[in-house]
């Protein structure tokens, strides 16, 4: 699966509705990821039969809004053009703010994430417990972006998730599948391994700078003795 990780507007799940005629209806889920207000959008919608390879496309435009940052919304769409449609996709071609100039896709920032499968049963909840309900699978980093535990695909640019702002190195490094997977007793454990460690590295650190400061003064006392030495030559 392709996608564009500088978009403003992150498609975040559908629902397709059909009727007796095969009309097909989608309720699409967005959410504006982006740090203004958007005030319009235009892309293309994709449907298509995966059972006869079918596809049409369909250009959108949405205009007179006000989504402010961190917003979710909802696109309403429908086709007679494709009956029984069982799949739809957006790709978006501008995304217009109030007090920002318009976003614009790049082909640069496309990647292929692959399939994102979702955790379910006994390790979803595992997850969930650990992590927060809005979970839904264990973190990854790829050469070119790092999933976050609700899903999203950011950029190894970013150190904080756009959609959920999980810090990275947290996500990554305490709610992997191997975290997650382990008994009170061994987090209890890991977290003491953990602390000795920070607590060796401020010794060490201290160390350094004592040591540092030793040399200092030892520089210091021979420049002053040098220079002792020197005045009373001269003064001889």
């Amino acid at each position: 699966m392709l996608i564009d990780l500088s978009c403003p507007i992150e498609l975040r799940g559908y629902e397709l509705l059909h009727d007796d005629t095969g009309v097909t209806r989608a309720r699409i889920d967005l959410f504006n990821v982006s740090d203004n207000t958007i005030c319009a959008y235009a892309g293309v919608v994709r449907w298509s039969r995966d059972e006869t390879g079918e596809a049409r496309n369909d250009s959108i435009r949405v205009d007179q809004l006000d989504l402010e940052e961190g917003t979710a919304f909802k696109l309403s769409l429908s086709t007679n053009q494709l009956r029984y449609a069982d799949r739809v996709e957006i790709y978006f071609t501008s995304v217009e703010f109030y007090d920002a100039p318009a976003w614009q896709p790049d082909d640069s920032d496309m990647v292929d994430v692959g399939e994102q499968k979702q955790l379910e049963g006994a390790e979803l909840t595992r997850l969930q417990e650990a992590a927060g309900d809005d979970a839904l699978m264990y973190p990854q980093t790829q050469d070119e972006f790092w999933r976050c535990v609700c899903g999203r695909i950011n950029p190894l640019s970013l150190d904080t998730c756009v959609r959920c702002r999980r810090e990275r190195q947290y996500v990554l490094g305490e709610l992997n599948r191997r975290a997650v997977g382990m008994s009170p007793e061994q987090v209890w454990a890991r977290q003491k391994r953990q602390a000795r460690a920070k607590a060796a590295s401020r010794q060490m650190v201290r160390a350094r700078k004592d040591t540092s400061l030793y040399i200092a003064l030892l520089l210091a006392a021979c420049a002053a003795f040098i220079a002792l030495a020197m005045w009373m030559a001269w003064s001889v």
